[in-house]
């Protein structure tokens, strides 16, 4: 599926119009949880251009609604330049060895996982992400 949308803004109401590539508009309410969401990501890029403000960026479970394709584009042309500040709460299946490896390393100045012990009741962070298990510190909350 291609999500060549085009977006214009109603002069009158102010609300976001959707078109297809044939000029037709498009009811958000029939779009996917993904093409929502991507949806979504472009409107918070959109707004931060136009404010002219370094705004940071917090994205929480940012790949898990959608496909390989759109996870892909995702990860390589938006989260490395999102801000100056990204902020990226995921698991272990979106954000996964390759992206971090490939795509992200270079931007990311600290990454932690969050460890919840059903038997402390308790989380602990470890610096690192999920697959890097070495040489790590841990702070209880």
């Amino acid at each position: 599926m291609s999500l060549n949308y085009e977006q214009k803004i109603n002069a009158k109401t102010f609300n976001v119009d959707l078109q297809d590539e044939n000029g037709k508009l498009i009811d958000r309410n029939l779009l996917s949880a993904g093409e929502k969401q991507i949806y979504a990501v472009t409107m918070l890029e959109a707004l931060g251009h136009v404010s002219g403000k370094l705004l940071p960026v917090i994205i929480d479970t940012p790949l898990g609604r959608l496909d390989s394709h759109h996870r892909d584009k995702l990860v390589e042309n938006y989260i490395p330049d999102a801000s100056h500040q990204v902020i990226i709460l995921s698991t272990d299946t979106e954000i996964d060895e390759k992206y971090y490896r490939y795509y992200l390393r270079d931007c990311i100045s600290k990454s932690y996982e969050i460890c919840y012990s059903s038997l402390s009741q308790s989380s602990v962070i470890k610096h690192g992400y999920f697959w890097k298990k070495n040489n790590e510190s841990e702070v209880s909350i």
